[in-house]
């Protein structure tokens, strides 16, 4: 790369990591972002990008195949999914690309790309302006074997809907609007068949998502109540859990990230009124604060936990509260020991961290930022390397 950042999305299990960096274009100077893939020797390697355009890496699988999007052109559509240009989703793999197309509009995104090569992301349906959007309308998508399916034609009678995640099973989560874009609600995705979670289970209020959804299908999402308040909730197995916030630190509201296929789950826990955060496990039906579970001394202030793998590590993120440094922010790795509770109160045992450390962590490059805000973010589709460094609210739809 020929130009001055670097951004990371994804990395897989091999060590293989996914995002864009900056190139200089040699006779504009202009600075273009290109698809990348990371070696683990650290090893950049440029992908495929046609001659002036622009591109991100979202995701990468555990076979190396890596979705995302080309702008192809410097065609300016304040619609598109990408940089403010023109552009398509695509899958790069074996070296070559190939574009995903779209559902009939313009735009389309490659966001989530699983170990059986589907890819999901979003497309707009046509070309013509939706007045309550200012935009044209975009359904959630899946593609397979060179098939974009619309998931959700329509979506739930809204213009605006999309993918949060794609399981190894080919489950994805998301969210569809409803007429006049006021209302959103959460569907789960499996093998042909989409189910309005919200009719499953909601908390009262007008809007929802599913962020979030583990190898067995378990959900993971927002729900709003009555009085406008987001809190994380739990679909699984046909239940409608809340999963409440931590109450004892003054928060009221609480926001999901993922839950593992030992239904662990991380996120965030936050006051409404300030945006004052606190990282937040929820396992054996209770949420626990997570820094009650790291040492007292550690100079650390965890506010957000991004990801869970099935070992139980953890990728967080923290402020720091002594020395010098106080208030810089850092990327925090929690590796579990001890023991840990079921839904059944079934005592298992964790690996020690001697164990846990041999382990390739998987995690999700989310950059969390204090900002005092309010309102959570996954209930419109997002590119993960765009959201580098942004608040709460600049991400809200």
């Amino acid at each position: 790369m020929t130009g001055t950042g670097t951004y990371i999305n994804w990395i897989n299990q091999w060590g293989l990591a996914a995002g864009y960096g900056t190139r200089t274009n040699t006779a504009t100077q202009a600075s273009l972002d290109n698809a990348a893939i990371w070696f683990p020797n650290g090893q950049i390697f440029p992908l495929k990008t046609p001659e002036g355009g622009q591109s991100h890496a979202v995701w990468i699988n555990d076979f190396g195949q890596a979705s995302g999007w080309i702008a192809p052109n410097s065609i300016a559509d304040p619609c598109a999914f990408g940089v403010g240009l023109q552009s398509q989703g695509v899958v790069w793999e074996g070296g070559f690309v190939r574009p995903l197309g779209t559902l009939g509009g313009t735009d389309s995104y490659g966001e989530f790309i699983n170990d059986l090569g589907q890819i999901s992301g979003h497309s707009q349906t046509s070309n013509v302006v939706n007045s309550n959007i200012g935009c044209p309308p975009f359904d959630p998508f899946i593609w397979q074997n060179g098939k974009m399916t619309d998931i959700n034609p329509g979506n739930f009678g809204g213009a605006e809907g999309g993918t949060n995640f794609l399981n190894n099973q080919g489950q994805a989560v998301g969210f569809g609007t409803l007429p006049g874009e006021a209302e959103a609600h959460p569907f789960l995705w499996n093998r042909g068949k989409l189910t309005d979670l919200y009719n499953v289970g909601n908390l009262g209020g007008p809007l929802s998502s599913a962020i979030n959804v583990n190898d067995v299908g378990h959900v993971v999402g927002l729900s709003t109540t009555a009085d406008g308040a987001f809190l994380a909730v739990l679909w699984r197995d046909g239940e409608f859990t809340n999963l409440m916030t931590l109450s004892a630190d003054g928060d009221d509201c609480s926001e999901p990230y993922r839950i593992n296929s030992l239904d662990q789950i991380v996120g965030v826990s936050f006051s409404c009124e300030t945006g004052v955060e606190h990282a937040f496990l929820w396992e054996g039906g209770q949420m626990e604060d997570l820094n009650t579970l790291i040492p007292a001394d550690s100079g650390l202030e965890l506010e957000s936990a991004n990801w869970i793998n099935d070992d139980g590590v953890i990728a967080a993120q923290a402020v720091l509260t002594q020395g010098d440094n106080s208030g810089d922010f850092r990327a925090v790795l929690l590796i579990p020991t001890g023991e840990w509770f079921d839904d059944t109160q079934t005592v298992k045992s964790k690996p020690a961290s001697s164990d846990a450390m041999t382990r390739t962590p998987k995690m999700r490059s989310l950059v969390q930022t204090r900002d005092g805000r309010v309102n959570p973010i996954l209930l419109r589709p997002f590119a993960p390397a765009v959201l580098v460094g942004k608040s709460r609210s600049d991400r809200m739809p």
